[in-house]
């Protein structure tokens, strides 16, 4: 099944959207495509902006999927990265890399030296699923910009409205 991630700078609404990858988007990839791991492994931004535009070049050209750069915009039918199966950002007040989900609740660290990322019984997902689907953006969702407008019927599965 495919996935999607999106990559930030920072954290927050104000976070910089840089860029997505649909397909292959599992963490054992990211640690197996070498730009892919030096994205989630870096301790500055140049490294990690370098890196994820390097990881959008192999992607494609391993076909792993498909890259999209902000200079193309928001690839998404949704509204923001609530509804992407990973969100990876570098925040440069930390110096660190963080990852969450789609509905995420929180961030979680990666440590360059060991990175690995949760699994299982998810610790980072929504912990209402029925409310996530209603919307993916409710808190506690952790905070993410708005990429477009918000409809204000949005449509969740089954066809009802919220």
């Amino acid at each position: 099944m495919s996935s999607s991630t999106d990559f930030y700078l920072g954290r927050g609404e104000d976070a910089e959207w840089i860029g997505s990858l649909h397909g292959e988007c599992y963490p054992e990839n990211f640690l197996a495509v070498p730009p892919a791991r030096l994205a989630v492994t870096a301790t500055t931004e140049a490294i990690f902006r370098a890196a994820v535009a390097d990881a959008f070049d192999v992607w494609e050209e391993e076909r792993l999927g498909r890259a999209y750069r902000r200079e193309g915009g928001w690839p998404w039918p949704w509204y923001s990265s609530h509804n992407s199966s990973w969100i990876i950002t570098f925040d440069p007040r930390d110096g660190a890399v963080f990852a969450t989900v789609g509905g995420g609740v929180r961030w979680h660290r990666i440590d360059p030296r060991n990175p690995w990322f949760p699994e299982g019984d998810d610790p980072l997902g929504p912990p209402d699923l029925y409310a996530w689907l209603r919307d993916p953006a409710a808190p506690p969702s952790v905070p993410m910009p708005l990429m477009r407008e918000k409809p204000a019927d949005m449509p969740i599965i089954g066809g009802d409205a919220r």
